[in-house]
């Protein structure tokens, strides 16, 4: 009887739970639950980091090279030579002289530039129909030009490499681009030429073959580069090969003559142009 009494009671209990959900109570039991339910939900959706956009890349126009200035001065037939010796601290580091002694760099390049400008003398007086300007500039950190470019005389020359400095600085090839062209433009010459003695890379400055293509664009490549390579590799210089230049080596001083007289003697003074010759 009284485990009948119990079931009884626990069925009417169930009965009486279940019909309660229906009841007050019951309904704010279950909006209790769904509140929850959005708040978890809500939560996590706050919580979880937001995926990363990555933005798409933006092209970058190449910057162009600024237009380099050069004097417009009228042509006319005759030949200039812009000569740039390197007066850098490296200068001051020995090679072979001519006897085989170990003497400064920077005393054997103003010797050779000695002997060049000496020959120019002797060929002047035996071409005294042509016109020829000379500038003479050295260059370390900075470009100081010791002898302006002008027809030449020989007598400015002893005095022009006494104002050679002394070696120091670094080694701006292309600033001394730079005013070796604008005394070339200034000369009003046809014939335009540069001689560049250097024992080193561009360490100061815009860089050297950057200037020379924009030179050479800008020139047509009217003007003939000469680098000579001292004590160093011509393999740094192999940017001339696109903008009308040519380098050569020189170990010592017997190589560094005989460089520059190849350059200067049989190549610039030997060649004359056509118009040059009819008159």
């Amino acid at each position: 009887m009284h485990h009948r009494q119990f079931r009884g009671f626990r069925a009417i209990g169930l009965a009486r739970g279940s019909a309660g959900t229906r009841g007050p109570g019951g309904f704010a039991g279950i909006v209790v639950v769904l509140a929850l339910a959005i708040w978890a939900v809500t939560r996590q959706e706050h919580s979880s980091p937001a995926p990363r956009v990555t933005p798409a890349p933006v092209a970058v126009a190449p910057r162009p090279h600024a237009v380099i200035p050069l004097p417009e001065t009228e042509q006319r037939l005759c030949t200039a030579v812009a000569i740039l010796v390197d007066t850098s601290g490296s200068m001051r580091d020995a090679v072979q002289d001519h006897d085989g002694r170990p003497r400064p760099k920077s005393d054997i390049a103003k010797e050779a530039l000695a002997r060049i400008l000496e020959h120019t003398s002797q060929w002047q007086q035996a071409n005294p129909d042509r016109v020829l300007q000379i500038g003479v500039s050295s260059f370390s950190s900075s470009v100081s030009p010791v002898l302006p470019m002008a027809p030449f005389d020989a007598k400015s020359v002893p005095d022009a490499l006494q104002r050679l400095p002394r070696p120091a600085g670094g080694t701006a090839i292309g600033r001394a681009l730079q005013v070796a062209f604008q005394s070339l433009y200034q000369s009003g010459c046809v014939r335009k030429y540069v001689v560049c003695i250097t024992d080193g890379q561009n360490t100061s400055g815009p860089p050297a073959d950057r200037v020379a293509r924009q030179l050479y664009a800008q020139t047509a490549g009217e003007v003939e580069l000469h680098f000579v390579a001292f004590d160093t590799s011509a393999g740094y210089f192999d940017f001339l090969n696109a903008v009308n230049g040519f380098a050569v080596e020189a170990a010592d001083a017997p190589q560094l003559q005989q460089r520059l007289t190849d350059i200067y003697e049989k190549r610039i003074l030997a060649e004359a142009m056509p118009a040059e010759k009819e008159d």
